[in-house]
């Protein structure tokens, strides 16, 4: 990887061909090359790639005293798809059109990136997370549900200014976990002052939630209850926990013993060396030499990306690229940063987006136990809407059953994605893809195979 001086520069990226054969999810190419101009005048370009040349614009958008990196890929059909709002970086090991190689230094093309179906925004949010920074050091102090909704808000409006000819395109938020509050919260505030102005810059269509935190106790009772369903939990102990906890906020002492072995201190002593993002996934591993690998094989995943992608993102020339700040360092999350308010439920929120007709879809990764499918489905049978098409497998182009789907009055969604864990297009990238394109169609998936065997 290198980058030449002056107002542009080279991000480059190398695979060889056929290291990745058995891993259909990302596309081999010689030579993945990123046009980069430092002052954000003009847009990137990703060039020499395996497509044509596509825009890419990577840079921190100012918010009074604080900075959100945002980072936009362009579509292949660039002048007739819509604009979705993400909150991973574009080499994330999800839905980004690249991944970071296991050298740290280089990239391969992700075969099922959302950008195929879209353009794409991916925003750092709140600050504080990823590149995203305050020059107020008391801004942090007042991060939040309600901070991060009205920021990411301002954002969009200056993005919006910045690339005019998106405006009036149909846009929609997607995301996943926390993103459960973030998304409603954030298209609250748009729907809101749409009702209040008669005006909508964003031309917001609907939101798309995957395994989201949606409701604090019902996530906690569903996430224990998918483990006993999973044969991780005895029956003994899911007994003693069904005995002391209401789940509620009455639960005491009793009820925290009984749950105790599987927080976040005792679970691997009592559930082994699992993945609880992933209970069926192999495990990332670290050698007495310091390397890193996979406890098994599971095609087109690694459970060390993250390693990967951390290396990347904090090496100097790629965050000069990305005009990041060079003296910050990237992390997946950070878990110093104090949050002020969160509600305790959604639903409300959720209910009240889907009685304005905001188009509204939800789905889980079947295999997740940090915001399982239990969880989520507790939190739809509180929507108390009608089922209006009943519970039933969807279908891939490859005649695989993708998950289960149902829809309710008002349009509301609820998928599953069969295989999958809490980050979805990193474990079924195809199926994640196939549902995300069916969201933006408004239409469900297929109910029968493409073609009959």
């Amino acid at each position: 990887m290198d980058l030449a001086g002056g107002g542009a520069g080279y991000l480059s990226g190398q695979r060889e061909k056929g290291e990745i054969e058995e891993d259909d999810s990302q596309v081999a190419s010689s030579q993945i090359d990123f046009l980069i101009n430092q002052d954000d005048e003009e847009p990137d370009l990703v060039l020499h790639s395996a497509r044509d040349p596509t825009r890419h614009t990577v840079a921190n958008a100012a918010l009074d005293q604080a900075a959100l990196l945002r980072q936009f890929m362009e579509s292949q059909a660039a002048q007739s798809v819509p604009l979705p709002g993400e909150t991973d970086p574009w080499v994330d090991p999800e839905l980004g059109p690249f991944r970071v190689n296991p050298d740290g230094k280089t990239l391969s093309r992700n075969r099922n990136a959302w950008n195929n179906v879209a353009n794409v925004i991916f925003l750092e949010s709140p600050a504080g997370v990823g590149f995203s920074y305050s020059n107020t050091s008391s801004d942090y102090d007042k991060t939040g549900d309600a901070r991060t909704a009205a920021d990411s808000y301002i954002f969009l409006l200056h993005w919006l200014e910045r690339f005019p000819e998106y405006k009036g395109r149909d846009f929609y938020i997607a995301g996943e976990s926390y993103a459960g509050h973030y998304i409603p919260e954030l298209a609250a505030v748009i729907v809101a002052v749409r009702k209040h102005t008669g005006k909508d810059p964003t031309s917001l269509k609907g939101i798309f939630v995957g395994n989201p935190l949606l409701d604090k106790y019902k996530n906690g009772k569903g996430s224990l209850e998918f483990l006993w369903n999973h044969g991780v939990m005895s029956d003994e102990m899911w007994a003693g926990i069904t005995e002391h906890c209401s789940f509620g906020p009455s639960d005491g002492v009793l009820c925290d013993e009984a749950k105790s072995p599987f927080d976040l201190v005792n679970f691997v002593n009592t559930a082994g060396n699992i993945d609880p993002y992933n209970i069926y996934a192999p495990v990332c591993l670290r050698s007495s030499n310091g390397t890193t690998y996979s406890s098994s094989y599971l095609p087109g995943y690694d459970p060390c990306i993250d390693n990967y992608v951390e290396v990347y993102l904090n090496n100097s020339d790629v965050k000069k690229a990305m005009h990041a700040q060079i003296n910050t360092d990237w992390s997946i999350c950070n878990d110093d940063l104090p949050w002020k308010d969160a509600p305790l439920t959604m639903v409300p929120t959720l209910s009240w987006l889907v009685a304005t007709g905001l188009r509204v879809w939800v789905y889980s990764g079947d295999m997740d136990d940090i915001c399982p499918i239990t969880a989520t489905r507790y939190s739809v049978k509180d929507f108390n809407l009608t089922i209006t098409k009943p519970w039933r497998p969807w279908y891939t182009p490859a005649n695989e059953v993708g998950g289960y789907i149902q829809q309710h009055k008002g349009g509301f969604t609820f998928a599953s994605v069969r295989g999958a864990g809490h980050m979805v297009p990193s474990f079924q990238p195809k199926r994640s893809l196939v549902l995300f394109y069916s969201f933006l169609k408004a239409v469900l998936p297929p109910a029968v195979p493409f073609r009959q065997p």
